[in-house]
This record gives C-alpha cells, sequence and structure tokens, in this order.
C-alpha cells in the first residue's frame, strides 16, 4: 500500500468529508473503493503530521514513541466487531498517539490528535488499564492526588484552567460507562476516575487548520499538556525537577 501524503498538508475538507461519506456507507465495498481518499486524505495526513511533530516531542521526551506503526502512533480504522452490537466494519474518527515508547500506548498518559466528521481535538488523555498489569493511572496518579496534591492543584490551575482546556472524565457507574464534564469536584471522584481527557476541539472551519502550519498549533498544546503526562505517568526520582523544567 502506497501512502500519497508525506509533507502534512493540514486538515482540509477533503479529509472531514471522507468521514462524513463514512457514516453514510459504512461497509467494506464503499471503503474498498474509497481505500485511495484514505489513504491520502486521513493516514497520509496523519503520517505527514507525526513527521511534523516527531523532532519537538523527542525534544520533550527522548522516549516517545515515533516509529509510525498501527496500534502504536496510530490507532485502527477497523473495528473489532467481535463482541459488539454495532456490526459496522469501521470506526467514526481516527488517532496519533504520542506515548513513552518502552510501554504499551495503554500504560500511562499520551498526548494524542483526533479527527473525525465534526472535529479535530488535540490534547492529554490517560485511561484505567483493561487488560494486563495497572497501568499509571492505578499506580501512580491516585497516589500523587493524596502525597503531591499542592502540585496537582497548581498544575490544573496554571495549565487546564488559565489556558481555558475542555475536560471531562469517564467512570463506570451501575455497568454504564458514562462521561463527565469539567474537573471531578470531589476526591472520591478522582480517586475512581477511569479516564481523563484534557484538550483543545477544532471545529472544520477553525482558522488556519487546513494549513501545514496547524502542526505548530499542536505543537503547543503538547507543550503545554507535557505536564500532565510527566505527572501522571513519570516514575523516576527526577520527575519534580522534570515537571518544574516543563513549566517553565
Amino acid at each position: 500500500m502506497t501512502i500519497v501524503a508525506t509533507n502534512f498538508p493540514g486538515f482540509t475538507a477533503h479529509s472531514f468529508r471522507f468521514f462524513e461519506e463514512l457514516a453514510r456507507n459504512n461497509q467494506k465495498a464503499w471503503f474498498d473503493a474509497n481505500r485511495a481518499r484514505y489513504d491520502q486524505h486521513v493516514l497520509g495526513t496523519f503520517r505527514g503530521l507525526l513527521e511534523a511533530l516527531a523532532p519537538g516531542l523527542l525534544k520533550l521526551n527522548p522516549h516517545f514513541e515515533i516509529g509510525g506503526k498501527t496500534d502504536g502512533n496510530f490507532s485502527r480504522i477497523n473495528r473489532d466487531i467481535r463482541f459488539s452490537k454495532d456490526k459496522t466494519p469501521y470506526k467514526s474518527n481516527y488517532y496519533l498517539y504520542f506515548y513513552d515508547g518502552r510501554h504499551h500506548r495503554d500504560h500511562g498518559g499520551r498526548l494524542y490528535v483526533g479527527l473525525s466528521a465534526d472535529c479535530v481535538t488535540a490534547g492529554f488523555s490517560i485511561y484505567e488499564s483493561w487488560r494486563g498489569p495497572k497501568g499509571t493511572l492505578e499506580t501512580v496518579l491516585r497516589k500523587r492526588l493524596v502525597s503531591h496534591h499542592e502540585i496537582f492543584a497548581d498544575l490544573l490551575a496554571r495549565v487546564v484552567r488559565a489556558r481555558r482546556y475542555e475536560t471531562y472524565w469517564h467512570r463506570q457507574d451501575k455497568g454504564q460507562w458514562g462521561q463527565h464534564s469539567g474537573l471531578p469536584r470531589r476526591e472520591a471522584d478522582w480517586q475512581t476516575l477511569q479516564a481523563w481527557v484534557v484538550r483543545k476541539v477544532f471545529l472544520p472551519n477553525a482558522r488556519g487548520l487546513a494549513t501545514s502550519a496547524f502542526s505548530g498549533v499542536i505543537e503547543r498544546i503538547f507543550a503545554d499538556l507535557y505536564p500532565l503526562v510527566i505527572f501522571t505517568s513519570v516514575v523516576t526520582p527526577g520527575w519534580e525537577a522534570q515537571l518544574r523544567q516543563a513549566l517553565k
């Protein structure tokens, strides 16, 4: 398979239109007929973005994964329908992730860019581990919320609130996966949440979105939010010094 784009062109109308039409034609025959569009305007666009962002991301953390593999930096477009009531074969979104390559992508906090028919999102996310060993949400974040409460409160004030990032969190309650807007208000919610997301949202008509310069916007967002990765996921003894440096 040949990917057309190697440079990042921005998120153009072609990228959004692909997902708009996929929503109306979510079947293998349509996807096969439109695979060249997917390769160029989705996968190719994201590969170009990875190349544009990689040098700056490695300055933040030399251990960030930049290999460009599916199920690594890139999400899958194919859905796993084996245990799902929804049997449509393709997902309605696509993601690029940056995470510590010494661990599985789901192990700790990560930086991401997502595309759907409605918007582009860029931000930070951390999820509870669903399989295998516990991740840093369970082993690091929950403990530091108690042991380093003041540092975390300052981090929220300086990054999330002051820079007006949208945030929400997830938890399974009574067997239902629920999404809650804003920050948890109770300590008990922080200790029991199973996912936390901090992000910026860009609608298709956002200024500069369809230009190569938009990679610089994402790079600045990642620089803003990298301290959250440090607090939630870095376990080396010098993590506090790293956090202070990242906040300068």
